[in-house]
């Protein structure tokens, strides 16, 4: 009876012990698991986080759903915020409709030329969206004195060297200017004095009766410098840069004399400060 009740109790223990034991593997098992699943849903949340936050290496042939992405992380990195809906819409060659929703609300409106990453809006800082940066913090060097509110220089080919070196801080600020292409013969630069200046690129064409009138629009931006590129300018102005800040508002034709090839300034020279290099 004595053997048969020391049998019972070791019995009861060891099957105790054996009961705790494979509750102890299980719950190990079971947290392994776990973890290994959490890892796992954090590596996929992350990889889905990277291909989102991937902007492509090459601007070319970048698809609009594409530009939609980098343009959300653009505002993320800038604003805060990634935009609860981009609409992108492909309007010209190489020229891309934005427009940037959140809360539902409009909250800006950009024409992005997709060649260049550079999109311009009238109300919102001008960016290259391809490179995350705004323009309007490029700097450049030049020094406006007493009522200069805009300055504008003629580039004559061969001075490029000598427009980055005395007015800009690098090849970079120059390089990353927003560009107006209206032609390849002459190039203009135009530098506002105030970040908060409005500028109005103006297509210019000839009447049948030889009246000089506003054809296009052909870019409005805010506060940032331009490049701009045209055609022959000696007859009659191709393009026309528009001034706009506070009560001050006029209209410079981008013209060069046919006697000594230099930039013509006709009117408002005590507001235009010529930084051309002959």
């Amino acid at each position: 009876m004595k053997k048969t009740v020391i049998t019972i109790a070791i019995t009861a223990v060891l099957t105790a012990v054996l009961m705790i034991s494979g509750y102890f593997i299980y719950t190990k098992i079971i947290n392994k698991d776990n973890n290994a699943n959490s890892n796992m849903t954090k590596k996929n949340e992350n990889n889905s986080e990277n291909v989102e936050n991937q902007i492509p290496n090459d601007i070319k042939n970048i698809s609009l759903e594409e530009w939609r992405k980098v343009i959300a992380l653009f505002y993320k990195e800038h604003y805060g915020y990634k935009p609860d809906n981009v609409t992108c819409t492909e309007v010209g060659p190489n020229i891309i409709y934005v427009t940037i929703y959140h809360n539902t609300e409009l909250v800006a409106e950009y024409t992005l030329d997709a060649e260049t990453g550079i999109a311009s809006s009238p109300t919102e800082r001008t960016a290259n969206f391809f490179k995350g940066i705004f323009l309007d913090n490029l700097s450049t060097k030049v020094n406006f004195k007493n009522n200069e509110c805009i300055a504008i220089g003629y580039i004559e080919k061969g001075k490029e060297a000598q427009i980055k070196e005395k007015y800009f801080n690098s090849d970079i600020e120059y390089e990353s200017l927003t560009t107006v292409v209206e032609g390849d013969e002459y190039q203009f630069i135009v530098i506002p004095k105030s970040l908060d200046a409005t500028l109005r690129i103006w297509k210019y064409n000839v009447s049948e009766n030889g009246e000089l009138y506003s054809e296009e629009l052909l870019l409005e931006a805010v506060g940032t410098p331009l490049l701009i590129k045209t055609q022959c300018t000696e007859v009659f102005p191709r393009v026309g840069v528009e001034y706009e800040f506070g009560d001050t508002k006029f209209i410079i034709p981008l013209m060069i004399s046919g006697m000594d090839g230099k930039f013509t300034i006709t009117d408002y020279k005590n507001l235009v400060k010529d930084i051309s290099i002959y």
